[in-house]
C-alpha cells in the first residue's frame, strides 16, 4: 500500500519494481542480498536478546527462503544504543557495509538535516544503491530525496494492523501467543508492563560453561518504558517478511511469464540495475551541496554530501568487525607496534546461543520460522562461491560489486613492518614523522561484532549478562602529547578529505601506555566520560598537529582546533583535518599519510578517536 496507515508496509510502486529487480539479480547472480539497519537503542533490541530483535527475527524466517532461491541472505543489525546513525554513516560502507535494502530507525535521536545526511550517504556509497526504508518518523525525508534524485523508498506502516486486542489478563490466555499483551484494548496498562512485555535473559545453562566467571544478573538491563519488548519486534519483523514475501512472488510471475513468452534465459531488462542507479549517484554527486540540509549541518565541509566517503572506526557494531577498525588503517611503529587494546579479555565460550527455555514458542502454536526452515533442501552443487574481493562479469555489468560476507570469530589485525617511513622535515624541525608507540584501544567489546546473526560478541569474562547478544560498543584511539604520531595509510585518495569523530573531553593523565614516561615516544626515535562534570581543560601549552605525506599541514591551540569542529548532535563532534579542494579538482587516486598528534600538555594533552572519514 502507498498509505503510511495502510496495511503491514507502505512502497511506492516504482520502489517495489525496484525490490523486484534487486531480488531477481541475486537470484540469477546467485549473490548475497544485504539488508541492513542503521538506527538507536530501540532498534537494537535493547531491553530483550539481540536474537529477539526484528532484524534477527526477520533473518530467521527469511534466510531459508533466500536460501532455497539461490541467494544468500545477509542481514545486519548496526544500531547503537545511545546515538543515531551520522557517525557510521559518514564512512560509508566501510562500517554499515554493502547494503540492498537499507533500515532507518532513529526517530528518538535524528530529526530533520541528520536524516538527510543518512539518506545520501547510504545512496552514494559502496557499490549497490539501496532501497531506504523507514521504521517510523523517516518518511519525510525518503520523499524528499525521492523528488530530488529519484530514490526508492518504502516503510513499515504505524498501528495496529487489524490485529486482536488484549482486553484482560484472562482474555489474554486465549489469544495465539504473537498476540498477548501486544495491543491493549480500554486503557489495560499490561501491554506496557516489564512482564509481559519483555522476556530476556542474562543467562541459561549450557553444557559447555560449569559456572560463569562473573556473577549474572537476575534481571535484565535496558527495559525502558520507550524500549519495544519481543513481541513488538517480532511485529516489525513480520511486516517486512510479508513485502519480502510480497516482492518475492512477483519476481517468480515476472521471471515465470517472461521466460514463457521470450525464452530462457531471463532477458538482462527485468534484472539489471546499472542504469537506474547511475541516475540516482549523479543526481547526488551533482547536487548543489552547500544548498541541501546535510550541507548545512556540515557547513565546514558541505562536499562531504555529495562524495562517497570512507572511513573506519572502533565503535561496534561495524561490517566485518575487525577488519573495520581504525587500526586497520594504522602504519606500525618501527618496532611493529600497533595500538592494542588496554587490559583485553577472553571470551567465556563460543558459538551460537543456547535456546532460551522461556522464548520458545509453546507446543500448539505456530513456529513460523520453523515452517521456513523445513522448507526441502536444494542441490548445494548449483552454488557458486567467490572469494571476498572478485568481482563476476556479470555482476560487473549489472553494476554491482560482488562481496562474500565474511563472518568468523578469529581476530584479524594487520602488522605491517615493511612500510617506509618519511624522512621529510617537519616544520619545527623536530624530526621524521614516525608512528608513536604511545596509543592505545580503550573500551568496547571482545570478539566479533559485525551485527549479524554469525556474531560471537561481548562475552567476556566481567560480563555481567553473558547472553545479551548485543553487539554496540564504543572503544577509542586514545593518546596524550606524549604518545607520538598517530599514522593512517589511506589507499586510492581522490578528495583530499580527512574528518574524525573526537573525543577531548577524556581525563587528564587516562592513557595507561605513557604512564611513566616523561618524553613523547617514551624517549624512543580511565577514559570514561562524567557528563554532570565538565570537561578537564587542556593545559596551555596544547596543541593539535596534522601531517599530510610528511609536512605539517596545521598546528593549532585549543581554540583554533575547536573551530575545525561542528556539533550536529548530542554526543557528537565531527572536525575537518584536511580539506584539499585543489586535489578534488584533479580527482587522481594516491595513497597519502595522514598523520596526527598532541604536542604540548604532557600527559593532560588527551584526545579520543572514535572515527574516522576520508575520500
Amino acid at each position: 500500500n502507498t498509505g503510511p496507515d495502510q496495511g503491514v508496509a507502505w512502497i511506492y510502486q516504482d520502489s517495489f519494481d525496484a525490490l523486484v529487480k534487486k531480488l531477481l539479480n541475486a537470484m540469477m547472480t546467485n549473490d548475497h542480498f544485504f539488508v541492513t539497519l542503521g538506527g538507536h537503542s530501540a532498534a537494537a533490541g535493547h531491553g530483550n536478546n539481540f536474537f529477539q530483535s526484528y532484524m534477527m527475527q526477520f533473518h530467521d524466517v527469511m534466510e531459508p527462503v533466500f536460501d532455497r532461491l539461490g541467494m544468500v541472505l545477509v542481514t545486519a543489525n548496526l544500531a547503537q544504543g545511545g546515538m543515531g546513525t551520522l557517525q557510521a554513516v559518514l564512512a560509508g560502507v566501510d562500517i554499515y557495509g554493502e547494503k540492498d535494502f537499507m533500515v532507518w530507525d532513529s526517530s528518538m535521536t535524528e530529526k530533520g538535516a541528520l536524516q538527510d545526511v543518512f539518506g545520501r550517504m547510504m545512496l552514494l556509497s559502496g557499490h549497490r544503491v539501496p532501497i531506504l526504508f523507514d521504521i517510523g518518523g523517516g518518511k519525510g525525508f525518503m520523499d524528499a530525496l525521492r523528488k530530488e534524485v529519484g530514490a526508492h523508498v518504502g516503510g513499515i506502516t504505524s498501528g495496529n494492523p487489524h490485529l486482536n486486542e488484549t482486553e484482560s489478563i484472562e482474555q489474554a490466555a486465549t489469544l495465539p501467543h504473537a498476540l498477548k499483551h501486544l495491543f491493549c484494548k480500554g486503557g489495560l496498562p499490561t501491554c506496557g508492563q516489564s512482564q509481559f512485555k519483555y522476556n530476556a535473559t542474562c543467562w541459561t545453562d549450557r553444557v559447555d560453561v560449569e559456572t560463569p566467571p562473573t556473577e549474572q544478573n537476575k534481571g535484565y538491563g535496558g527495559q525502558a518504558k520507550w524500549h519495544p519488548g519481543n513481541r513488538s519486534h517480532q511485529l516489525i519483523a513480520r511486516r517486512m517478511t510479508l513485502l519480502f514475501l510480497r516482492a518475492l512472488d512477483e519476481a517468480m510471475n515476472v521471471w515465470m511469464k517472461a521466460t514463457v513468452s521470450e525464452g530462457s534465459p531471463l532477458d538482462g531488462k527485468y534484472w539489471h540495475l546499472a542504469e537506474e542507479e547511475k541516475k540516482i549517484r549523479d543526481a547526488l554527486k551533482n547536487a548543489n551541496a552547500t544548498a541541501t540540509p546535510c550541507g548545512e549541518l556540515m557547513k565546514l565541509t558541505p562536499r562531504v554530501c555529495n562524495t562517497p566517503m570512507r572511513g573506519a572506526t572502533e565503535w561496534s557494531p561495524r561490517y566485518r568487525g575487525d577488519e573495520s577498525s581504525i587500526r586497520q588503517l594504522l602504519k606500525p611503529s618501527p618496532s611493529g607496534y600497533i595500538p592494542s587494546v588496554v587490559g583485553e579479555e577472553e571470551q567465556v565460550y563460543g558459538g551460537r546461543e543456547a535456546l532460551i527455555p522461556q522464548q520458545r514458542i509453546p507446543i500448539g502454536e505456530v513456529d513460523v520460522a520453523m515452517i521456513a526452515r523445513s522448507l526441502p533442501q536444494r542441490e548445494r552443487k548449483h552454488r557458486r562461491t567467490f572469494s571476498t574481493s572478485e568481482i563476476s562479469a556479470e555482476a560487473k555489468r549489472n553494476g554491482h560489486q560482488r562481496y562474500t560476507h565474511i563472518s568468523g570469530t578469529r581476530r584479524i589485525l594487520r602488522n605491517e613492518t615493511s612500510h617506509r617511513i618519511l624522512n621529510r622535515r617537519l616544520a619545527d624541525d623536530s624530526g621524521p614523522i614516525v608512528p608513536g608507540e604511545g596509543w592505545e584501544v580503550q573500551g568496547g567489546h571482545v570478539g566479533y561484532c559485525d551485527g549479524t546473526a554469525n556474531a560471537v560478541c561481548g562475552r567476556e569474562t566481567s560480563s555481567i549478562c553473558l547472553m545479551t547478544g548485543h553487539n554496540d560498543g564504543r572503544a577509542s584511539l586514545d593518546g596524550d602529547a606524549l604518545s607520538g604520531w598517530v599514522v593512517f595509510n589511506l589507499k586510492n585518495v581522490t578528495q583530499g578529505l580527512f574528518l574524525a569523530r573526537m573525543e577531548p573531553w577524556h581525563a587528564h593523565e587516562s592513557i595507561k601506555r605513557t604512564e611513566g614516561w616523561t618524553e613523547v615516544n617514551n624517549g624512543k626515535g580511565a577514559r570514561h566520560r562524567h557528563l554532570k562534570a565538565p570537561p578537564p581543560p587542556k593545559p596551555a601549552d596544547y596543541r593539535v598537529e596534522v601531517a599530510v605525506n610528511g609536512v605539517i599541514t596545521k598546528s593549532m591551540n585549543e581554540t583554533e582546533f575547536n573551530e575545525l569542529c561542528v556539533y550536529p548532535g548530542y554526543n557528537l563532534a565531527i572536525c575537518t583535518l584536511w580539506d584539499d579542494e585543489e586535489r578534488a579538482l584533479k580527482n587522481e587516486k594516491e595513497d597519502v599519510e595522514f598523520a596526527f598528534r598532541m604536542a604540548g600538555g604532557g600527559r593532560k594533552g588527551v584526545m579520543g578517536i572514535t572515527h574516522v572519514y576520508y575520500a
